[in-house]
Protein backbone atom coordinates (compact mmCIF):
# COMPACT_ATOMS: atom_id res chain seq x y z
CA UNK A 1 0.00 0.00 0.00
CA UNK A 2 1.76 3.07 -1.23
CA UNK A 3 1.02 6.18 -0.37
CA UNK A 4 -0.47 8.90 -2.58
CA UNK A 5 0.63 12.28 -3.75
CA UNK A 6 -2.60 13.10 -1.77
CA UNK A 7 -2.40 11.05 1.16
CA UNK A 8 1.75 12.08 1.55
CA UNK A 9 0.54 16.16 1.44
CA UNK A 10 -2.09 15.34 3.87
CA UNK A 11 0.46 13.64 5.90
CA UNK A 12 2.97 16.55 6.38
CA UNK A 13 -0.16 18.67 7.08
CA UNK A 14 -1.08 16.61 9.98
CA UNK A 15 2.27 16.22 11.36
CA UNK A 16 3.13 19.67 11.02
CA UNK A 17 -0.14 20.21 12.69
CA UNK A 18 0.32 17.91 15.57
CA UNK A 19 4.32 18.73 16.27
CA UNK A 20 2.95 22.36 16.67
CA UNK A 21 0.06 21.72 18.49
CA UNK A 22 0.61 23.92 22.44
CA UNK A 23 0.00 20.75 23.92
CA UNK A 24 2.37 18.92 22.42
CA UNK A 25 5.60 21.38 23.04
CA UNK A 26 9.10 20.44 23.48
CA UNK A 27 10.51 20.08 26.42
CA UNK A 28 13.49 22.45 26.64
CA UNK A 29 16.50 21.64 24.47
CA UNK A 30 14.68 17.94 23.96
CA UNK A 31 15.32 16.05 20.80
CA UNK A 32 12.82 15.32 18.23
CA UNK A 33 11.49 12.01 18.64
CA UNK A 34 8.89 10.33 16.33
CA UNK A 35 7.50 6.67 16.49
CA UNK A 36 6.17 4.70 13.28
CA UNK A 37 3.83 2.22 14.60
CA UNK A 38 2.81 -1.18 12.50
CA UNK A 39 0.30 -3.26 12.54
CA UNK A 40 2.05 -6.85 11.75
CA UNK A 41 -1.90 -8.23 11.26
CA UNK A 42 -1.98 -7.48 8.14
CA UNK A 43 0.51 -7.56 4.81
CA UNK A 44 3.98 -6.42 6.13
CA UNK A 45 5.40 -5.79 2.82
CA UNK A 46 2.48 -3.18 2.14
CA UNK A 47 3.10 -1.32 5.93
CA UNK A 48 6.18 -1.38 4.81
CA UNK A 49 5.95 0.46 1.51
CA UNK A 50 3.68 3.00 3.50
CA UNK A 51 6.17 3.79 6.13
CA UNK A 52 8.74 3.91 3.63
CA UNK A 53 7.06 6.60 1.67
CA UNK A 54 5.78 8.57 4.73
CA UNK A 55 9.46 8.98 6.13
CA UNK A 56 10.54 9.90 2.59
CA UNK A 57 7.65 12.23 2.48
CA UNK A 58 8.69 13.84 5.95
CA UNK A 59 11.72 13.99 5.16
CA UNK A 60 11.30 16.22 1.79
CA UNK A 61 9.06 18.36 3.48
CA UNK A 62 11.09 19.94 6.26
CA UNK A 63 14.51 19.87 7.54
CA UNK A 64 13.46 19.54 11.13
CA UNK A 65 13.19 15.88 9.58
CA UNK A 66 16.90 15.38 8.78
CA UNK A 67 17.97 15.13 12.22
CA UNK A 68 15.37 13.46 14.05
CA UNK A 69 15.17 10.58 16.05
CA UNK A 70 12.50 7.28 14.81
CA UNK A 71 11.51 4.79 16.85
CA UNK A 72 9.67 1.74 14.74
CA UNK A 73 7.04 -0.37 16.97
CA UNK A 74 5.60 -4.16 15.99
CA UNK A 75 2.31 -3.94 16.64
CA UNK A 76 0.56 -7.46 16.88
CA UNK A 77 0.85 -11.37 17.58
CA UNK A 78 0.70 -11.29 21.11
CA UNK A 79 3.32 -9.09 21.88
CA UNK A 80 4.61 -5.37 20.59
CA UNK A 81 8.41 -4.66 19.57
CA UNK A 82 10.35 -1.41 20.02
CA UNK A 83 13.19 -0.17 18.42
CA UNK A 84 14.83 2.58 17.74
CA UNK A 85 15.64 2.70 13.62
CA UNK A 86 17.20 5.59 11.75
CA UNK A 87 14.73 7.06 9.19
CA UNK A 88 17.38 6.41 6.50
CA UNK A 89 17.09 2.99 7.86
CA UNK A 90 13.30 3.07 7.06
CA UNK A 91 13.78 4.98 3.44
CA UNK A 92 15.79 1.97 2.59
CA UNK A 93 13.43 -0.35 3.25
CA UNK A 94 15.05 -2.35 6.03
CA UNK A 95 12.30 -1.65 8.78
CA UNK A 96 11.09 -4.84 9.12
CA UNK A 97 14.40 -6.91 8.82
CA UNK A 98 14.93 -9.50 11.95
CA UNK A 99 11.27 -9.09 12.98
CA UNK A 100 9.66 -11.89 10.94
CA UNK A 101 11.81 -14.86 13.63
CA UNK A 102 10.40 -13.01 16.71
CA UNK A 103 14.12 -12.77 17.82
CA UNK A 104 14.14 -9.71 18.37
CA UNK A 105 14.79 -7.62 21.95
CA UNK A 106 12.86 -4.85 23.68
CA UNK A 107 9.76 -6.72 22.85
CA UNK A 108 6.96 -7.05 25.62
CA UNK A 109 5.64 -10.12 25.83
CA UNK A 110 1.65 -10.73 26.11
CA UNK A 111 1.05 -11.39 29.64
CA UNK A 112 -1.16 -14.54 29.15
CA UNK A 113 1.03 -16.07 26.88
CA UNK A 114 -1.91 -16.42 23.96
CA UNK A 115 -0.33 -15.88 20.89
CA UNK A 116 -3.23 -15.65 18.52
CA UNK A 117 -4.35 -12.33 21.16
CA UNK A 118 -5.81 -9.85 18.70
CA UNK A 119 -3.91 -6.71 18.86
CA UNK A 120 -6.77 -4.69 20.85
CA UNK A 121 -5.94 -0.79 20.63
CA UNK A 122 -5.90 0.15 23.95
CA UNK A 123 -3.00 -2.56 24.41
CA UNK A 124 -0.95 -0.49 22.12
CA UNK A 125 -1.98 2.90 23.82
CA UNK A 126 -1.21 1.54 27.09
CA UNK A 127 2.61 0.71 25.69
CA UNK A 128 2.89 4.24 24.14
CA UNK A 129 1.88 6.11 27.23
CA UNK A 130 4.58 3.80 28.90
CA UNK A 131 6.92 3.57 26.85
CA UNK A 132 6.88 6.02 23.93
CA UNK A 133 5.84 8.95 25.95
CA UNK A 134 8.94 10.81 24.30
CA UNK A 135 7.73 10.82 20.86
CA UNK A 136 6.02 13.57 20.11
CA UNK A 137 4.41 12.23 17.07
CA UNK A 138 3.34 8.82 17.06
CA UNK A 139 2.02 7.25 13.45
CA UNK A 140 0.16 4.13 13.42
CA UNK A 141 -0.19 2.40 9.93
CA UNK A 142 -2.96 0.10 9.32
CA UNK A 143 -3.61 -2.44 6.34
CA UNK A 144 -6.81 -1.72 6.06
CA UNK A 145 -9.56 0.82 5.29
CA UNK A 146 -10.99 3.64 7.98
CA UNK A 147 -14.27 1.64 7.35
CA UNK A 148 -13.08 -2.19 8.22
CA UNK A 149 -11.02 -0.22 11.16
CA UNK A 150 -14.32 1.26 12.69
CA UNK A 151 -16.59 -2.12 11.66
CA UNK A 152 -13.88 -3.28 14.53
CA UNK A 153 -14.80 -0.53 16.98
CA UNK A 154 -11.05 0.59 16.39
CA UNK A 155 -10.28 -3.04 17.73
CA UNK A 156 -11.11 -1.96 21.40
CA UNK A 157 -12.18 -4.40 23.65
CA UNK A 158 -12.45 -2.41 26.70
CA UNK A 159 -13.38 1.05 26.22
CA UNK A 160 -12.56 2.98 29.21
CA UNK A 161 -9.33 1.45 29.36
CA UNK A 162 -8.29 2.98 26.03
CA UNK A 163 -10.07 6.01 26.75
CA UNK A 164 -7.67 6.16 29.79
CA UNK A 165 -4.92 5.25 28.07
CA UNK A 166 -5.48 7.83 25.35
CA UNK A 167 -5.09 10.56 27.94
CA UNK A 168 -3.65 13.27 28.78
CA UNK A 169 -1.20 13.57 25.92
CA UNK A 170 -1.28 10.22 23.42
CA UNK A 171 -4.77 11.65 21.98
CA UNK A 172 -3.00 15.02 20.98
CA UNK A 173 0.43 12.29 19.34
CA UNK A 174 -1.50 9.45 17.20
CA UNK A 175 -2.05 9.78 13.76
CA UNK A 176 -3.95 6.74 12.38
CA UNK A 177 -3.25 6.03 8.35
CA UNK A 178 -5.86 3.26 7.16
CA UNK A 179 -6.00 2.58 3.36
CA UNK A 180 -7.83 5.19 2.44
CA UNK A 181 -8.20 8.14 5.59
CA UNK A 182 -6.50 9.24 8.15
CA UNK A 183 -7.52 10.10 11.88
CA UNK A 184 -5.91 11.66 14.59
CA UNK A 185 -6.29 9.96 18.53
CA UNK A 186 -8.72 12.88 19.33
CA UNK A 187 -11.37 12.02 16.62
CA UNK A 188 -10.86 8.44 17.75
CA UNK A 189 -11.09 8.97 21.81
CA UNK A 190 -14.44 11.33 20.61
CA UNK A 191 -16.07 8.41 18.83
CA UNK A 192 -15.28 5.84 21.59
CA UNK A 193 -16.75 8.40 24.16
CA UNK A 194 -20.08 9.29 21.86
CA UNK A 195 -20.64 5.28 20.61
CA UNK A 196 -20.75 4.15 24.38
Amino acid sequence: MSLTQLQKLELNKRTDKILHAPSNAPAGGQQLEIAFAADLSGCIDEVNQSIKDAAASLKSHDKIFQNVRSNLIYWGNGKIIIRATPMSFIQMGKAFEGIVGDTVENSVENRDKNVDKPPYFEDLCGFLKLYGARCRCVLLFLNETYEEFEKQYFRVKDTEKAKENLNPFLKHRLLVITKDKMVTGSEILMKLITNK
